[in-house]
């Protein structure tokens, strides 16, 4: 088994397509854990038909071990519907706990998958827009790999406080990808960002599906086999 490498998905905006690059990585690339840690949506977990089982919040809330979905032999999704259903209740008073739990995973990956002896190098965390910058701070020094990503926002006319935002939150990434664009927006991006990725029909709505939807098209397969290339020689 390679060195296993941890990649965090974040974001400034909501909306801006950060589980859709984490299904077509862990899809394309293969050897992947994706873990559902985006507590406002636990989106991931629905579009890979995860059943309701614990997921990475049950060692903290009881101790247990978390539920693996095996999407494929080289695919599994861990779930996060037990965090979206307390921060539904709690709302941003649970963040505190969750991003220190989520601290605590970025540590214990490598002997969690090493014990369970699953086909994995790379695990990918899906997190909510916002992620704050100390978390960040806090990943970046332990050596996980941020890929920020962002949407037209980026590339668009923004006020003073917007941009130092995105400023700020580029400045804990190790690769910025902006996604979801219009052909005419491409040549733009591509002066802003190592890796843009072109908006796409979805048609049906399920982790695989969405992932083979992007990929097909051939600038967006591109696009991903970069980001690849770039957290295995990271």
């Amino acid at each position: 088994m390679r060195a296993l490498k941890i990649v965090v998905i974040s974001s400034l905006d909501g909306g801006v397509g950060k589980t859709t690059i984490s299904s077509a990585l862990g899809v394309e690339k293969g050897m992947a854990l994706l873990v559902d840690m985006d507590w406002e949506k636990a989106d991931l977990s629905q579009l890979f038909r995860a059943p309701r089982k614990p997921g990475w919040l049950a060692p903290f809330l009881k101790g247990t071990a978390p539920y693996l979905h095996r999407v494929n032999p080289m695919l599994y999704v861990m779930p996060g519907y037990e965090a979206y259903e307390i921060y539904q209740r709690e709302g941003e008073d649970a963040v505190s706990g969750f991003s220190e739990a989520l601290l605590e995973w970025v540590e214990f990956f490598p002997k969690f998958v090493a014990k369970l002896r699953i086909p994995v190098d790379v695990v990918i965390l899906d997190t909510p827009a916002a992620l704050r910058t100390e978390i960040l701070a806090k990943l970046q020094h332990m050596g996980a790999y941020n890929i920020f990503v962002a949407d037209r926002r980026l590339i668009s006319r923004i006020s003073d406080i917007k941009s130092e935002q995105y400023r700020r939150y580029l400045t804990y990434s190790s690769l910025a990808v902006v996604n979801m664009l219009e052909k005419d927006e491409l040549k733009m991006a591509k002066k802003i960002a190592p890796v843009t990725i072109r908006r796409v029909k979805i048609r049906e709505y399920y982790g695989e599906a969405i992932a083979n939807d992007l990929l097909r098209e051939r600038e967006n397969k591109k696009s991903i086999d970069q980001i690849i290339t770039r957290i295995k020689t990271a």
